[in-house]
């Protein structure tokens, strides 16, 4: 830096001493300013080697070009400065792997050892293993190549599917309800108890290159850490018919109001929203059960504690039987329902009350149930000024799609009529295409005192008929059967459905199935539903 010149001021006459003015100082000159060529290259390249997840580089491309001097992005340079890599270098995220299978699978966990038997050899007792090409390379850094894993990269569903029996390895963030999640050694990622710690899949994620260029990377670093955020699950449990009456209600008298719900329970105290369809109105002056009585059903007020028990949070008010002891004791039940802290959809207290869905917020998923009884009986519907459920109509539909529109998960179901098979006859399969082809995510058949099969139609998971949860019709295998469904969501979609199958004994009260009749009830119903 040049020195300061001073002036040559002669001394002070009046003071006697030596002043230097200071408007005298030359003042230095200012350092350079850096400035910045936009044209001359970055100092660093970024780029990551194949296999790395979508949306790890999705964020370092923000980061390159959140800062253009100091990063940029070249695709596919192994010679980069900075290389995203799987299991090579400073850490950077865990990525979660999961072992599926097409949901028309009967078999629900696997182990490790087959797993990796299975990638060695590109079977496994669950079928032929496929993989996508990102998953392939993902796992071929870790694990090495496969000797017989199927590659696919078109039509991964479809391919799959056909070649079933198969089972894929995919990351979580790619599940959808067409796959079903196979337990690895007992651990499933779409339950809320599920830790990543000591899972042989959750592969990590790294960094490597120039130590300068790493450390300047990773001070910029806003990515994931993970692609499974436990705050973006949620799990609603739907059932199918309960009617708390006749012979199951004779039950309840002799052995406890919770004892139909002692096995069940635990499916539906879990969820973060439970579900029932209760078809039958609490009535203050509804007589003893009669095991053999007739159709017209009502239930007594202690009852209601099963359901409080269970940890219902949305009551389904579809059922053609609400209105049996006519409309002033299904009034009197919604609220007993709302000083329960519980919600209703599909009927009302009126035909305005009736239409409103119920909407839930949770984890940052928006969901709304939404239903309607096409069939009636007349009596059952629901009046301007009178409780009942909600006739079926084009607003339902309109209602759909604009629920659908403001991002919510539109949770359809239909009280249609009643078929006594498996498969779902072309009459119901059309009516339930209607809901899926508004907007629906889910639509589900309230109406289905036998259990029944599935579809999918677009982005839309159909279950025909969960069959009865609570009901006393013990006089066929498939009204003895029951399913309660398991929705999983994450991030605002779907991306799996959990199936509890039970079966109904002593008219009241369904067990977990043994495995050889989970088995033969799943085998059924998947070839019902034409797979």
């Amino acid at each position: 830096m040049p020195t300061p010149t001073l002036a040559v001021v002669a001394p002070s006459e009046t003071t006697g001493s030596d002043v230097v003015p200071t408007e005298a100082i030359v003042p230095p000159p200012s350092p350079p300013v850096a400035t910045v060529d936009p044209s001359s290259p970055a100092r660093f390249t970024l780029s990551a080697v194949p296999g790395v997840p979508p949306a790890l580089i999705d964020a370092a491309r923000e980061a390159a070009a959140n800062n253009p001097q100091q990063f940029q992005w070249v695709d596919h340079d192994p010679a980069a400065d900075v290389l995203l890599t799987i299991n090579d270098g400073a850490p950077l995220a865990h990525w979660l792997y999961v072992v599926a299978a097409p949901f028309a699978t009967v078999t629900d966990g696997t182990t490790w050892p087959a797993v990796t038997a299975g990638w060695s050899s590109g079977t496994s007792e669950l079928g032929t293993l496929f993989v996508d090409p990102d998953t392939s390379a993902a796992l071929t850094a870790v694990w090495g190549p496969s000797a017989g894993a199927h590659v696919v990269e078109d039509d991964f569903i479809g391919t799959v599917w056909a070649a079933r029996p198969s089972w894929i390895i995919v990351p979580f963030e790619n599940l959808r309800p067409e796959w079903k999640v196979v337990r690895l050694d007992g651990r499933s990622p779409l339950t809320h108890d599920f830790v990543s710690d000591g899972y042989p899949l959750a592969l990590p994620m790294t960094v490597r290159g120039d130590q300068a260029a790493v450390d300047a990377f990773l001070g910029h670093w806003a990515g994931p850490s993970t692609n499974r955020d436990p705050a973006r699950l949620t799990r609603v449990a739907m059932s199918g018919v309960t009617a708390l009456v006749r012979a199951t209600a004779a039950q309840m008298e002799q052995r406890g109001i919770l004892w139909p719900g002692e096995e069940v329970a635990a499916v539906l105290q879990s969820a973060d929203v439970a579900h029932i369809s209760n078809e039958v109105s609490f009535a203050a002056d509804c007589p003893y059960p009669d095991a053999y009585g007739d159709t017209t059903f009502c239930s007594r007020d202690p009852y209601f504690e099963l359901i409080k028990h269970l940890g219902i949070d949305v009551i389904e008010l579809t059922g053609n039987h609400l209105n049996d002891y006519g409309r002033e004791p299904l009034s009197r039940t919604i609220d007993m329902y709302e000083a329960a802290g519980m919600k209703w959809f599909g009927g009302g207290r009126n035909l305005a009350d009736a239409t409103q869905p119920a909407i839930f917020e949770h984890n940052g998923n928006r969901i709304a149930f939404v239903g309607c009884n096409p069939v009636g009986p007349a009596n059952d519907w629901a009046l301007a000024d009178a409780a009942g459920s909600r006739p079926c109509g084009d607003d339902m539909m309109a209602q759909i799609a604009q629920l659908r529109s403001e991002g919510y998960i539109v949770i359809a179901t239909l009280q249609y009529n009643e078929h006594y098979v498996y498969y779902a006859p072309p009459d119901q399969r059309a009516a339930f295409s209607a809901l899926a082809a508004a907007g629906a995510s889910i639509v589900s058949g309230s109406q289905a005192h036998h259990a029944q099969g599935f579809a999918f139609e677009g982005d839309t998971f159909i279950h025909y008929g969960p069959g009865n949860l609570f009901f006393d019709q013990m006089d066929m295998m498939g009204t003895r059967q029951t399913f309660v469904d398991t929705y999983v969501l994450y991030d605002g979609r779907p991306i799996g459905v959990e199936l509890w199958t039970g079966l109904i004994e002593n008219w009241a009260r369904p067990r977990l199935m043994t495995p050889e009749e989970r088995a033969e009830l799943l085998q059924t119903v998947f070839q019902a539903s034409g797979w």
